[in-house]
C-alpha cells in the first residue's frame, strides 16, 4: 500500500498545512482529517510532523457521495474559504511511500483553475524511507525548494 500526505505551504506568514490522502481502491486520492496547522517550521521539525502525518494514510473503499460536500470540509480543513485564497502564495509538496521509498514530488501553482499540477520534468526526490534523519532533512529542503 502506498501512503501519502500533501503539505501546503503559505508564504505569507509561514504557515504550513499538512494533511494525509486516503487512497480509494481502484480511484483517486483525496484529502482527508487531520488538517494539522503549524508556523514557522525547521526542516527537523517538518519532517516529525510528515512522519506523523503519514500514519493517517490509509486506503478506503468507497468514495465520498457528496463531492460538493467534501470539497467543503477540505476547504474547512484548510483553514480558507475558496479554491482561490488556497492558491494565494501557495506551494504544495507531495510526499508518498512505495516499496520502502520515500518520495517528495514537488508541484507549480497554476491557480484555482488548474490546481497544483506536476512538473513536465522529473523534480521529484526519491531515498529510502529508513535513511537517516537528516537524509531525508536534506531531501525535503531540496524539494520544497523546487515547488513554485
Amino acid at each position: 500500500m502506498i501512503k501519502s500526505i500533501n503539505i501546503y505551504k503559505f508564504t505569507n506568514g509561514n504557515k504550513f498545512i499538512l494533511h494525509p490522502l486516503l487512497q480509494i481502491k481502484g480511484f483517486i486520492s483525496i484529502a482527508s482529517a487531520p488538517y494539522l496547522t503549524e508556523y514557522n517550521l525547521s526542516n527537523t521539525e517538518l519532517l516529525e510532523k510528515i512522519l506523523y502525518t503519514l500514519e493517517f494514510s490509509k486506503e478506503i473503499l468507497e468514495k465520498p457521495e457528496n463531492w460538493k460536500e467534501f470539497q467543503k470540509e477540505f476547504l474547512k480543513g484548510m483553514g480558507v474559504k475558496t479554491m482561490k485564497a488556497l492558491h494565494d502564495g501557495t506551494i504544495n509538496l507531495g510526499i508518498y511511500i512505495k516499496d520502502g521509498i520515500i518520495t517528495f514530488s514537488p508541484s507549480q501553482n497554476k491557480g484555482s483553475k488548474e490546481g497544483f499540477v506536476g512538473f513536465k520534468e522529473d523534480l521529484k526526490v526519491s531515498l529510502p524511507f529508513d535513511s537517516p534523519k537528516k537524509e531525508l532533512e536534506k531531501a525535503l529542503e531540496l524539494a520544497l525548494s523546487r515547488c513554485k
